[in-house]
């Protein structure tokens, strides 16, 4: 099987499907730009949740899902779309299993977030709605990792915090945290002969200046593999 990465057209921002060459197509979703108005038949707007739906698998319930999502940063135009298309709770609470499958949120069984872009973006602009909820389900996550001692933690409550933060803000969470120049293998706990991840940034930063220089895009992932190929 090949490995695939989607660029969905979605006008100003990314969404970036990647699909590693395992035999259950282990998928990372990078940012998302769902535009409401593409919920709208009269709209002529690109159906992109249509079309990642497309490409996922169900699990044995039959809820589509995505191994991991990353936010690289919590622009609106990379973060649109999270609280209509995608389940944020614990999977105890899901609540469309009766519901047409065109109709079932996605389920993000592992989730991949920075501390710091959220700290460095409520300095210069005000969260959007989906960016919030991003912020929230991350911390949620962290919680339910912390009580349960980072240990058997299901899918649907799993996080990899992406960089330290600072004023030992992350030291109690060594069990989920790659630090920067880290080097980390596969996707949920599986595929890891697949994936191979090296975090290049954020750094611990010192002052306002160094932060605002940082990378907005901490994360550079590789898939093992020569037969990667775009399609539209």
């Amino acid at each position: 099987m090949k490995a695939k990465i989607t660029f969905f057209p979605v006008d100003n921002g990314d969404m970036t499907l990647v699909q590693l060459a395992d035999p259950d197509q282990t998928c990372l979703l990078i940012d998302m730009h769902i535009r409401q108005a593409a919920d709208d038949p009269d709209d002529d707007t690109r159906d992109v949740a249509k079309d990642l739906r497309e490409r996922l698998k169900r699990d044995s319930s039959g809820r589509p899902y995505v191994d991991a999502f990353l936010l690289t940063h919590p622009d609106k135009d990379h973060c649109s779309g999270l609280e209509n298309h995608f389940h944020l709770g614990a999977l105890e609470d899901y609540a469309d299993d009766e519901k047409d499958d065109t109709q079932k949120k996605i389920v993000i069984r592992q989730l991949w977030s920075s501390p710091m872009i959220f700290r460095r973006a409520s300095k210069t602009h005000t969260l959007c709605d989906d960016a919030k909820a991003f912020n929230t389900e991350a911390k949620r996550r962290v919680q339910a990792n912390l009580d349960q001692s980072f240990i058997n933690i299901p899918v649907g409550d799993r996080i990899l915090i992406l960089g330290k933060d600072i004023d030992s803000k992350t030291d109690d969470l060594n069990p989920i945290l790659i630090k920067e120049g880290g080097i980390f293998f596969g996707i949920n706990g599986s595929a890891k002969s697949y994936l191979k991840c090296h975090l290049l940034a954020p750094d611990l930063a010192e002052d306002d200046d160094t932060e605002s220089r940082l990378s907005k895009k901490p994360l550079q992932c590789s898939a093992k593999s020569n037969n990667c190929r775009k399609r539209d």
